[in-house]
């Protein structure tokens, strides 16, 4: 026989418990939401994340125009001579899905250029700044400053290449062509600048080996950098493929160094947060 204690219980059913709980954790504060609202709340994190889905946009309609998943298996069909093999006929004009996907890595290509057009606002704070405080190494003052020069070129050549393009500024188009150019070329001043202090922080830093520091702060630091010279290294072809009239990569290699570069942009940005 049961105990008065026992029969009182009443049992819930593993259905209402699993529902109260999803329904209490989806209306539980996220630290991850707040983090991603902080990030997308700035114009540089909104920035990278439309930068990733442009770039994978490109990637995707690049390899569904190429056929590349039909191209495979009509490779594999000769491995296969168990399975039934279905006609497979690539067509040489783009899907709907392809061109509308096209379509909207476009826009989000043209929008990532209109949230630069303040740009050069701070820059001129930035520039403010390192005069007023300099880096204490006299190379990296140097580098600073030549980047702060080099932005102050590229913002208003880009915009104005911009508006021009859009019909709001009325330049001929080989004008803005040059436009284009010169303000790719200043970014790639920026970016191999950009180089030059990443390989100066790095003998800083190997000289101050001996000095006591955290091994969390090390560790950190060093993540930093190695994403840094990532991220480096992705920008440099990106700056000189836009500084050539004639172009250096295909969309599709511009693609996959845009969306390497934004990935470690986009993993910098997060961190500091």
């Amino acid at each position: 026989m049961s105990s008065v204690g026992e029969t009182s219980k009443t049992p819930v059913a593993p259905s209402q418990s699993s529902a109260d709980s999803l329904h209490a954790a989806l209306l539980r504060p996220s630290p991850f939401l707040d983090k991603l609202s902080r990030w997308l709340s700035t114009v540089v994190g909104t920035d990278q994340l439309i930068m990733l889905v442009q770039y994978t946009l490109d990637i995707i309609t690049h390899h569904m125009n190429a056929h590349t998943l039909s191209k495979l298996l009509l490779a594999t069909r000769n491995l296969l001579p168990f399975c039934p093999h279905p006609a497979i006929n690539l067509s040489t004009t783009p899907s709907p899905l392809s061109m509308h996907l096209d379509l909207l890595s476009q826009r989000l290509a043209d929008a990532r250029i209109f949230l630069r057009l303040h740009g050069i606002i701070p820059t001129y704070n930035w520039l403010l700044s390192v005069h007023d405080s300099p880096p204490s190494d006299p190379t990296l003052a140097t580098v600073a400053k030549l980047q702060t020069y080099a932005n102050m070129f590229y913002f208003p050549l880009e915009n104005a290449a911009y508006l021009a393009l859009h019909n709001i500024l009325p330049l001929s188009k080989p004008l803005e062509t040059d436009l284009w150019l010169w303000s790719s070329r200043f970014w790639a001043s920026h970016v191999a600048l950009e180089f030059v202090r990443l390989y100066r922080e790095r003998q800083i830093r190997t000289k101050g080996k001996g000095k006591a520091r955290e091994e969390e702060d090390d560790r950190a630091w060093e993540r930093t950098w190695w994403v840094s010279l990532v991220m480096n290294l992705a920008y440099a072809p990106q700056t000189i493929h836009w500084s050539l009239e004639s172009g250096l990569f295909s969309v599709v290699n511009v693609a996959y160094l845009g969306l390497i570069s934004g990935a470690a942009a986009t993993y910098l940005g997060w961190q500091h947060l």
